[in-house]
């Protein structure tokens, strides 16, 4: 940003001055819609709403969602770690809803203040982080067709740096500031003469001609042309030993162009210009840090940030605003909870007992219905301020604010309704639980896993569950291989559940867990396919992969049909696939026939005790 952008130092200062003086005169304009154009100004509300808060919940939009590999049933929390941080640094989060919920004794109730914004990564200078990023057509089109404001989000999005960049960018300003006062200074090596060129001497005529007619005027400031950066060092080399009383500063227009700014100023002037110039940079720089002072904020505070499906959204927060997220799973654990140290995860809460009972539909949406209809008990939360948060009557899903306070909401209703089930809230007051209850223990710093049936969470605070998957294997077989030819080969065994993991190879689970110890004896591995316990299969990850495996052409499901070829049952030749058809991706789900595939949905999952 240049210094002297939109006129000179002395009229920045003073408008500095005059904005200070009539913002204390003046309580900006409550509104739910934070941009870089009020971020500054509604920065101190934003703090002091996290600090007076009872609770703060979350919610994010992105640009996408899944990288290129998909999620299996059978992942591991460590496993799904790796393919969520393969999402969380190709994507970017780009609109933040926070939403702080402040409890009122007094009254017992409970209201709310939101905030939807945008966020967006602008370099702030030539130095500073120009991130790529992908874009998934899917999540696009979502926000498009939920009337998100693209253009507001490029020209207005908040920008925000990581702490260490802003440290780094920091050292580097104050090196360049050094390397400016040594080169002003005479004997140092910064400010030795260098030989001028014949051909730029014609240029440094003119430009001279300029500084003279500037100096015989009445203005206070001149803008020489736009030139290169061994020119604008021969300007200054020049200009500095024929003109004392004359400030030369480089400045950065509208564009990225850099010029050359001549003011008029005697010595103590100069220095006292050079002073203001770099705090204005160093100010510059703090604004620049922008976004990420919330995140700051919410960590100082120590409070509960509650969340719903909020893996994405902290894994997300963590990356783009807090430093890149750790190659290891274990260290993203350590790092979350030094961020956020209490998280819940409604999405988790509706999925256990007692409200996975009551709760059939755990989306927001549906979740938010449901916990408005008895027997839950949803009391009225309504704005803190006059144009501060979101009303009941309100219904703008998919902003980030309103999904932030629809949050808030189920879990008010859904601890309220723990406080009745145990004994422990006042009914009187609807079995009123509180953030700090006992009660809502079980459920922090546990993130919810989509389509893990064994494993539904992963667990910030402790070791992970460990669901025994001895009925579970893990087959390598021919690219033409398909759904149906893996039941058959297991036909003898039950009911399968099959999670495909890629074009050759797939998981497959048995009903019967008791039949398990015979697949092995009885499958083994041939020329066509290769078969693996679970167990050993994760043992044998990191090994050396086999050979590739010699195939025969004929599928088991060929091999089970009883029909006979026209030549009196010569040996059947399968036809090979014609290039169209080879370039057709065949489905890869379980059968649609429910009596040739039964799917255990069955779920062991560690309930918390509640009597």
């Amino acid at each position: 940003m240049g210094l002297f952008e939109g006129g000179n130092l002395c009229s920045r200062v003073d408008k500095m001055s005059l904005n200070c003086e009539r913002r204390s005169k003046r309580r900006p304009k409550r509104t739910m819609e934070i941009t870089s154009r009020n971020f500054k100004e509604r920065l101190p509300e934003i703090e002091a709403a996290i600090d007076s808060a009872s609770f703060l919940a979350i919610d994010g939009e992105f640009t996408g969602l899944n990288a290129y590999r998909g999620i299996s049933p059978f992942d591991t929390p460590s496993e799904r770690y790796d393919k969520l941080q393969e999402s969380a640094r190709q994507f970017l989060l780009v609109q933040f809803g926070l939403c702080t919920f402040h409890y009122d004794p007094a009254t017992d109730s409970f209201s709310n203040q939101a905030f939807n914004i945008y966020v967006w990564p602008r370099p702030c200078s030539r130095n500073a982080p120009d991130p790529r990023f992908l874009c998934q057509t899917s999540s696009i089109d979502f926000l498009t067709n939920q009337n998100f404001d693209f253009n507001k989000l490029f020209k207005q999005g908040v920008s925000y740096l990581r702490p260490s960049e802003l440290e780094k960018l920091k050292n580097t300003m104050t090196g360049r500031q050094e390397n400016r006062r040594l080169s002003q200074t005479p004997g140092t090596d910064q400010n030795r003469a260098i030989p001028i060129p014949e051909d730029q001497e014609p240029f440094l005529a003119k430009i001279h001609k300029q500084i003279e007619e500037f100096v015989k005027s009445d203005d206070q400031q001149l803008e020489l042309e736009k030139c290169n950066g061994f020119q604008r060092r021969l300007v200054y080399q020049t200009a500095k030993e024929k003109y004392k009383d004359l400030s030369l500063t480089s400045i950065t227009k509208t564009g990225g162009d850099r010029v050359i700014c001549v003011i008029k100023a005697d010595e103590e002037q100069q220095q006292n210009m050079v002073w203001l110039k770099d705090q204005a940079e160093l100010s510059d720089l703090e604004e620049a840090f922008g976004f990420s002072r919330v995140i700051q904020k919410m960590t100082e505070s120590g409070k509960l940030v509650v969340g719903h499906n909020m893996i994405l959204d902290i894994a997300h927060t963590l990356n783009q605003f807090c430093g890149p997220l750790p190659e290891t799973y274990q260290d993203f654990k350590a790092m979350t909870t030094a961020v956020f140290p209490q998280l819940l995860d409604t999405k988790l809460m509706a999925n256990t007992i007692p409200f996975k009972q009551e709760i059939f539909n755990s989306s927001l949406e549906e979740l938010h219905k449901a916990v408005c209809l008895p027997p839950y008990n949803l009391p009225p939360v309504p704005p803190k301020y006059s144009g501060s948060g979101y009303k009941a009557d309100s219904a703008n899903f998919h902003e980030a604010g309103f999904d932030a306070y629809i949050t808030g909401l189920c879990f008010i209703a859904m601890s309220n309704r723990l406080g009745l089930l145990c004994g422990a809230g006042d009914k009187t007051k609807a079995g009123r639980v509180l953030p700090d209850s006992q009660l809502v223990h079980p459920f922090l710093n546990k993130l919810y896993l989509m389509r893990i049936a064994d494993i539904p969470y992963m667990n910030l605070a402790g070791e992970d569950l460990k669901p025994d998957r001895g009925h579970v294997f893990h087959i390598t077989f021919p690219a033409e291989w398909k759904t149906a030819d893996l039941v058959h080969l297991f036909s003898s065994f039950g009911y399968v559940f099959v999670s495909w993991l890629d074009d050759t190879s797939a998981f497959v689970s048995l009903k019967e867990k008791e039949m398990a110890p015979q697949v092995i004896e009885v499958l083994k591995s041939s020329s066509s396919y290769r078969i693996q316990s679970y167990k050993d299969h994760v043992a044998a990850k990191n090994m050396v992969l086999p050979a590739p495996l010699q195939y025969s052409g004929i599928t088991p499901t060929l091999e089970k049909m009883p029909f006979i070829s026209s030549n009196g049952g010569a040996e059947l030749k399968k036809r090979p696939l014609s290039p169209e058809q080879a370039a057709i991706k065949r489905h890869k789900s379980v059968s649609d026939d429910p009596e040739v595939v039964k799917i255990e949905r069955k779920k062991t999952f560690e309930e918390p005790e509640w009597e």
